[in-house]
């Protein structure tokens, strides 16, 4: 179809000339503006009209969403079995064997936190997976720490019968022998010194010559005069973070270096050192730590025995010894 247009020079209508570039920049215009209009197009179908495709991809990840919020629902509740397992763990298994729980700290065995999965934020589910990874890493990470700690205590019943060997367990010296206790564990007034300070072990009084046993098997790591106050002493490392001490013994029956089994006389009741008549004292300590002996000394004994044991105890002088 030709076009003209009104040339007003020369007062008549002239035919338009179109060049071939003009025909290619109007097909690239046109073109162009198709390409635009069928994207704008195909987007708001794909926003505002819902075919049957995507209808069923939307109830497909409806039901993946769902699922995975049953699996976060199981993922609970075996972290509460977890902790049902880590609390028998601390204070059933671990008591038995007398050695401290583990810290909360490393019991959560906590993860990086939501960072971890920023990658995730582009999904339409992101908050949801986001809880799930963590959720996973959680338990794999406490899973590790309990297993951990289940090799600690098979370690420790596969050597009960050393560590119970280990344990202190008799009294020091025999309960027919004992005249009465002096101090006891804990704090008291201190009778030279005229100051409260603690009291790291027990006193039993007893005829100067009377026989002291070793509480459990050990070594001696020392055995002579000290210069603390204890005068004779002998101290024996059990093992299992295990020590007892003996003070102010008239005779030492053992030498450093030395073995001894539970029972086994090691040396004989005594005033040496700063005391002011025949007695022991008697220290125990678990992995380093003073401890009250009177936990680790009635093992062995009768309810008759313990009876009169809670009598000694009753009667006990605090002002005794000073040490």
């Amino acid at each position: 179809m030709e076009r003209f247009y009104f040339n007003p020079d020369s007062l008549t209508y002239q035919k338009i000339q179109i060049t071939g570039k003009q025909k290619f920049y109007r097909f690239l215009a046109f073109t162009g503006l198709t390409i635009i209009f069928s994207l704008c197009f195909m987007f708001l179908r794909d926003a505002h009209l819902k075919t049957p495709k995507a209808e069923r991809l939307t109830e497909v990840q409806g039901r993946i969403a769902f699922q995975i919020d049953l699996l976060n629902r199981d993922i609970d509740q075996y972290d509460e079995m977890l902790r049902e397992v880590a609390f028998n763990d601390d204070y059933i298994y671990r008591v038995y064997f007398e050695v401290n729980p583990w810290p909360p700290t490393l019991r959560d065995a906590g993860v990086g936190g939501s960072s971890m999965y920023a990658s995730l934020g582009l999904e339409k589910h992101a908050d949801l997976l986001n809880r799930t990874y963590m959720n996973l890493d959680h338990i794999e990470r406490k899973l590790v720490v309990q297993s951990t700690s289940f090799d600690q205590v098979i370690d420790m019943a596969r050597h009960k019968e050393e560590r119970l060997a280990a344990r202190p367990a008799i009294q020091p010296i025999s309960l027919k022998d004992l005249d009465h206790f002096g101090s006891s564990f804990g704090m008291r007034f201190h009778p030279i010194l005229k100051v409260v300070r603690p009291h790291n072990g027990i006193d039993l009084t007893a005829s100067r010559g009377t026989p002291i046993y070793a509480t459990a098997d050990g070594k001696v790591i020392q055995a002579g005069y000290s210069t603390g106050g204890f005068g004779n002493r002998i101290i024996l490392d059990h093992g299992y973070g295990y020590e007892t001490l003996y003070g102010h013994c008239s005779e030492l029956l053992v030498k450093t270096g030395e073995t001894v089994k539970r029972g086994e006389v090691i040396a004989k009741v005594g005033s040496t050192g700063l005391s002011k008549s025949p007695h022991l004292h008697y220290e125990v300590h678990v992995d380093g730590r003073p401890v009250d002996p009177i936990n680790y000394y009635a093992n062995d004994l009768s309810a008759a025995e313990f009876e009169k044991m809670i009598l000694l105890l009753s009667e006990a002088d605090p002002s005794f010894d000073i040490n």
